[in-house]
């Protein structure tokens, strides 16, 4: 006799069951671990709210053989509270074979209330049936749990609650009833968020040094406090913080207190370190404005803090594909001017001189020792590299020193984000999202840099842009894959890195657009379509065509039926609750249709707002032949054997013993003379072949 398990049965009893009827089985060593997905559920007013539902599945890895699982979780029932739960049969991943227990009996959840905030839900699966078959169980889910959002706050905050899972009462057993050890147990989190307003800060920086977070625009909620640091290039000292064009000091870093939009700008002043040195003056030249064979610059070759200086010598090289040399013009240092040696190798793109002096020169401020002239030749860039230097004393010994180059650009370098296009606005976990993001060479070089795309904070992907001309665009696709992201409505953010001596940098950062991550469908499916095979012409016909929501929240709707592309009518569905069916009955009448033919009946349904499968909104389920009139059994032709079928059941009706609903042609529930009439006028027709 087969005994049905209760929802009252026990855990303990489950045990004694199973040790009473499982065969020994070693219990493997290997460490477990029972965690939930996902772990952190955090959600915002914007998106959800007293009645949102979200759902929380407990996993089991590293597993032994399992004989059950037994899983108690605590969590905050002042805020949430859990409605229903599920043993995942239908999913590969499905930790547990059938056949299977499970208590209680789902839909209804072990849902014990403690005191004020302070609740908590008990569930087990355990083998059930025999003989038994190892292993029993494997990784994977062991159940999955629906809670609902019971209170929200009202002003700017938080709600919380530990999902605690971590407690003797959640424990997995072996086959033969013991508690597998070692097992570790990972708690989750649930957060509902009310945020404050929004609102953006844009940073940036004069030349000179960059900033922490970089330059561009940030937004961030009401009352957040953002500390950002300023980052001098090498040469450059930080001098202070403008906010909203106004000397807030030279704190570094600065915190701002996003109460408003705010313009934050970072400015730095030149200035070289101290110690004795042969440098380049200026050491940057940046001149996008340059125009080649017209423009012309000039840098000095200087020292600082050196004493008593009897010679110096140094070679300057530059790439005679951007700049020429054309001048040359030394200066008089303590009242005195150098001898000097000088090669000068154009074409090669080197400068190398010595400087000797009558009696030796000491100086403790930036003084410059040559004035070089070059002419720009072609847009580009070139370093002004000092090599080879050598600084002598009265006694010929060596002076150490340090040595700092120069740099000149005569172009414009400048990347930006112009666009960010979107695939979808709306996903389920899984689905992939098309990002297209524009980018723009702004510049007058070729450029090769990285493009970044985030949602939020998170980094969705990085792709390199190669050889990008001066001017133009390209489309570059990032496909987000959603898989394991958690329910929400997520900013999406494009970001070019910064490429070396950018003009604008404010450009390198587009933000547009949400994507809203749902983890509760919405879907409605046509599951039945039921209509009669056959018809005579002219019959009225009844079609029945069933709906089922399978998603989690209650649906209005439309549906439809068609026989082949022609509609036969539509039925307004209102209301339809998650897990119900809805079955809409048509009437055809099918005095129009052509004798002789087949026509296929279809049923669907309208898409809902954010469905998740339209495949099965749409079901062509059967067909629906017109027979010649007369033609009884169906074989496209009226002859003797419709003739006869009539007769033999000629003065019948339903419930008569020489019944036959086939013989009442005319559908008045008595065969009689009307019937074998309209056969014998019809005798001899026969459907084209």
């Amino acid at each position: 006799m087969k005994t049905k398990l209760t929802k009252g049965l026990t855990i303990s009893v489950i045990i004694s069951l199973l040790s009473m009827i499982f065969t020994l089985s070693p219990v493997s060593a290997t460490t477990t671990l029972i965690y939930l997905d996902p772990s952190n559920n955090i959600y915002t007013t914007d998106t959800a709210y007293v009645g949102y539902k979200f759902n929380v599945t407990v996993w089991v890895e590293n597993a032994p053989d399992i004989g059950g699982a037994n899983v108690k979780l605590v969590f905050d029932d002042s805020i949430i509270n859990v409605t229903r739960w599920w043993a995942p049969y239908w999913d590969p991943d499905f930790f547990m074979p059938d056949p299977y227990k499970a208590l209680p009996s789902p839909p209804n959840p072990g849902y014990i209330h403690v005191s004020s905030g302070n609740g908590y839900v008990k569930v087990a699966v355990s083998k059930a049936g025999y003989p038994p078959v190892a292993p029993w169980g494997h990784n994977g889910t062991i159940c999955i749990l629906e809670f609902i959002i019971t209170a929200v706050p009202t002003e700017p905050g938080k709600y919380t609650s530990s999902l605690l899972i971590d407690s003797a009462a959640t424990y997995l057993l072996d086959p033969v009833a013991d508690e597998i050890p070692g097992v570790v147990k990972e708690n989750g989190y649930y957060e509902i968020r009310k945020p404050g307003l929004m609102y953006d800060l844009t940073i940036s920086a004069a030349s000179g040094g960059t900033t922490d977070p970089s330059p561009g625009i940030h937004t961030y909620e009401s009352g957040t406090t953002v500390s950002v640091t300023a980052i001098p290039a090498i040469n450059y000292l930080f001098d202070h913080w403008e906010l909203d064009g106004l000397d807030i000091g030279s704190s570094n870093p600065v915190d701002v207190t996003m109460d408003a939009n705010h313009a934050l700008h970072a400015l730095f002043i030149y200035s070289l370190p101290e110690g004795s040195r042969i440098f380049v003056d200026p050491p940057e030249i940046i001149n996008p404005n340059a125009v080649p064979c017209q423009t012309i610059f000039t840098i000095n070759v200087s020292i600082d803090d050196i004493a008593d200086m009897k010679t110096c010598e140094f070679n300057l090289t530059y790439d005679t594909d951007v700049i020429s040399l054309i001048g040359l013009n030394f200066l008089s240092v303590n009242g005195r001017y150098p001898m000097l040696e000088l090669i000068a190798n154009d074409t090669a793109g080197f400068l190398w001189m010595k400087l000797a002096y009558s009696t030796a020169i000491t100086v403790s401020d930036p003084t410059p020792l040559v004035t070089i002239t070059f002419h720009v030749d072609n847009l580009g860039a070139t370093p002004l590299n000092l090599t080879s230097t050598k600084l002598t004393d009265s006694n010929d010994n060596l002076i150490p020193h340090d040595v700092y180059h120069g740099f000149f650009m005569a172009q414009i370098r400048d990347v930006a984000v112009t666009n960010i296009v979107l695939s979808r606005t709306w996903t389920y976990p899984g689905w992939p999202v098309n990002i297209t993001v524009t980018v723009k060479n702004n510049g007058n070089a070729s450029e090769t840099f990285n493009v970044c795309t985030y949602y939020d904070s998170h980094v969705i992907g990085t792709i390199t842009v190669n050889d990008l001309a001066s001017n133009e665009e390209r489309d570059i696709i990032f496909e987000w894959d959603t898989t394991g992201v958690a329910e929400g409505n997520y900013t999406i953010k494009a970001e070019a890195e910064h490429v070396p001596y950018e003009v604008n940098t404010s450009d390198n950062t587009f933000i547009d657009g949400k994507v809203w991550i749902m983890i509760h469908f919405h879907d409605v499916a046509i599951v039945s379509v039921a209509s009669e095979s056959w018809v005579f012409q002219g019959w009225i016909v009844q079609i029945n065509v069933t709906a089922r929501n399978d998603g989690d929240f209650t649906e209005s709707f439309n549906i439809s039926a068609y026989y082949n592309t022609t509609l036969i009518g539509m039925v307004e569905v209102i209301n339809l609750a998650s897990g119900n069916n809805y079955t809409a009955q048509f009437s055809l009448n099918t005095s129009t249709l052509l004798i002789c033919h087949t026509y296929t009946i279809t049923g669907e349904a309208t898409l809902v707002p954010f469905e998740y499968n339209e495949a099965n909104n749409v079901l062509v389920d059967g067909v629906l032949k017109v027979r010649l009139l007369g033609d009884v059994n169906g074989d496209d032709n009226v002859d003797l054997k419709d003739v006869f079928a009539v007769s033999l059941a000629f003065g019948s009706f339903p419930g008569h013993p020489d019944w036959n609903p086939l013989a009442d042609i005319n559908r008045d529930n008595t065969v009689d003379l009307k019937d074998v009439f309209i056969v014998s006028i019809n005798y001899g027709k026969v459907c084209p072949s």
